[in-house]
């Protein structure tokens, strides 16, 4: 925490849905059980403790608890967000452990594969944090289109993962540009097609779900 406060940081974000690594099957059928040769998480070096140089394995913490929580949001200046939530339950209990905003997600699919898709748990989140905080959509962000239905069904906004990394890989910091403009694109298109001109335009009751009918 210090060494992001240090950076400029201007939150931090704990995940909270990962107290073990996922189970990856496609994974473990490749053998692909680190980072390659040459490649490693440079945020894990030269932590305190470490040797000069050296990496530290990522720690998971299956005992974590809510009172951690609290205490991490007790040790810093920084805005202390919390991701990986699906259930409103542990919606109201970020808030009330002092989160200042919670992010929806299902960690991709990666953490646990029945999951539920965090569309369609927003709603219910959004509902249990009743304006107490921000809540974010993470996950499944793939058109203009999923950041207009994450928004109309009560997100303040969305996180963007795979696309943006899917640019990075092919055509560096343009690709990066080129997939975020063309998100902005297509997200004023559908709003201009739902008859909006701003992001409070858009309501739940524009979401039509399974076989729900107005």
């Amino acid at each position: 925490m210090r060494r992001a406060e240090e950076a400029g940081c201007s939150a931090l974000v704990v995940t909270a849905d990962s107290p073990r690594f996922g189970r990856r099957t496609r994974d473990l059928r490749n053998g692909f059980d680190d980072l390659p040769p040459g490649c490693a998480a440079e945020n894990m070096r030269d932590l305190p403790g470490a040797l000069p140089g050296a990496l530290t394995d990522i720690p998971m913490h299956p005992a974590a608890s809510w009172r951690d929580f609290a205490e991490t949001v007790g040790m810093t200046s920084l805005p202390v967000w919390v991701k990986g939530v699906l259930h409103p339950a542990d919606a109201r209990l970020a808030v009330e452990h002092g989160a200042a905003g919670v992010i929806v997600s299902n960690h991709g699919g990666r953490q646990c594969d029945t999951a539920a898709a965090s569309v369609d748990c927003l709603p219910a989140v959004v509902d249990a944090v009743a304006g107490a905080v921000p809540v974010v959509l993470d996950g499944g962000v793939r058109r203009g289109g999923d950041v207009a239905v994450a928004l109309a069904l009560g997100a303040a906004a969305v996180g963007v993962g795979r696309p943006v990394l899917w640019g990075l890989a092919a055509k560096g910091a343009a690709g990066v540009r080129e997939v975020l403009r063309t998100l902005l694109d297509e997200y004023d298109h559908t709003l201009a097609l739902c008859g909006g001109r701003r992001n409070a335009d858009l309501s739940a009751d524009m979401v039509v779900r399974g076989d729900a009918a107005w």
